[in-house]
Parts: C-alpha cells; sequence; structure tokens
C-alpha cells in the first residue's frame, strides 16, 4: 500500500486525461501516489502531489527586458 490516508481529486480538462496522468506521475514521489477514479476520468492524489501539480499549472512570470534611457 502507499501509506496515504488523506487524497484530493484531480479532475483533468475535457481531452487531457492522458497528460495529466503523463504530469502526475512525473511529480509523484511514487506511482503509487496516483490512483484513477471515476471511470479513469478522475485521479487520487496526496495532498503534496495536489500542491505540486496546481503549482506546475500556474504561469511563470515573464522577466522583461529593462529599457536602455537614450
Amino acid at each position: 500500500m502507499s501509506g496515504v490516508k488523506d487524497w484530493a481529486v484531480v479532475v483533468p480538462a475535457p481531452g487531457e486525461v492522458r497528460e495529466t496522468a503523463q504530469a502526475l506521475l512525473a511529480l509523484a514521489d511514487s506511482p503509487a501516489h496516483v490512483r484513477t477514479d471515476g471511470n479513469g476520468t478522475e485521479f487520487l492524489v496526496p495532498p503534496y502531489l495536489a500542491d505540486k501539480f496546481n503549482e506546475s499549472l500556474r504561469p511563470k512570470p515573464r522577466r522583461r527586458a529593462k529599457k536602455e534611457d537614450e
């Protein structure tokens, strides 16, 4: 068993089940931390993994080039 007591639900966007599964597995400490639910359309993951996944979806801040004074 995975030893996880609390699970969070991750619901992928329509048509992105495979991409979500791949991303979750890449971020997980163990493949056992990614379970399917809802006939394979939802994922049960530990809270740490849900946090990592949500963080990976946030856009990264863009750096702006400094304008040189003329």
